[in-house]
């Protein structure tokens, strides 16, 4: 069983919520550039067919070899790594990732471990943006994963995604696959501290997860639409602006936290 002080202190973190918009591309990228900044070895790997993230740090989702390559077995995943200009190695994704969807099987949840367990000496932290839905894929990032991030729009039907994903976690995962070992942590996107209702959200989302709720919180802002658009992360558009500060002291908690639980 995988343990925290395993493989050099290196943690994978997978970025997962069975519900689509609420900020799981735009954290991993952004958490991943932002460990980058701080000095730290990342390998992001985009596990989902639309290739956003592949996008955001401006490659091109055709270039082979991609994770399909992985999947198939034409290619060890060392070999499928790029580099990319924000700091970022990157095991990139695109549309091809539809037909192994299709052809994974109940069983094949652990093949992404499989895969990225010779890279875990190489790197400090492994982050996976994970597809939306309850797809093999998206259980192939989750059970990869030594701490599991949750990001949640501050919105009612974003919280109820919450419960459906760690529900499905605990019961089925963990009991399923030796899991238990995973930590579950949810960051809250897209929030709005001017209005009343970001911090009820929260509050209330407090209240059942307590110390999961994480203490920063992503701002709302258009900012990170046009990183996308412009394929810089936040952290090198507008190095100062709330949004890159967030995520700057989330990927500090990630590194302190990351100390505490080694030996």
């Amino acid at each position: 069983m995988k343990s925290w002080s395993d493989d050099n202190n290196m943690k994978v973190i997978s970025f997962s919520i069975f519900k689509g918009g609420t900020g799981k591309t735009t954290s991993s990228v952004n958490t991943a550039v932002a460990l980058a900044n701080k000095g730290k070895r990342v390998l992001l790997v985009d596990l989902d067919q639309q290739a956003s993230a592949t996008r955001y740090l401006d490659l091109d989702p055709e270039q082979i070899p991609s994770l399909y390559e992985i999947y198939m077995g034409a290619k060890p995943a060392a070999l499928a790594i790029k580099k990319t200009k924000h700091g970022v190695d990157m095991l990139t994704s695109n549309a091809l990732l539809a037909a192994i969807e299709e052809a994974l099987e109940p069983g094949d949840e652990l093949k992404l471990d499989e895969f990225l367990t010779p890279l875990k000496p190489s790197y400090d932290f492994i982050l996976v943006d994970t597809p939306p839905g309850k797809a093999m894929l998206a259980f192939n990032g989750l059970a990869a994963a030594d701490l599991i991030v949750i990001p949640a729009s501050a919105e009612r039907m974003a919280v109820d995604g919450v419960g459906d994903l760690i529900n499905h976690v605990q019961r089925i995962m963990w009991n399923k696959f030796s899991l238990s070992h995973q930590e579950l942590r949810i960051l809250f996107t897209m929030y709005r501290a001017t209005t009343s209702h970001s911090p009820a959200i929260v509050s209330n989302a407090r209240k059942i997860w307590r110390e999961n709720i994480l203490p920063m919180k992503i701002p709302h802002s258009t900012v990170f639409s046009r990183s996308y658009d412009l394929k810089t992360p936040v952290a090198k558009l507008e190095p100062k602006h709330p949004g890159a500060l967030a995520y700057g002291l989330f990927a500090e908690w990630l590194i302190k936290y990351n100390e505490d639980n080694s030996v």
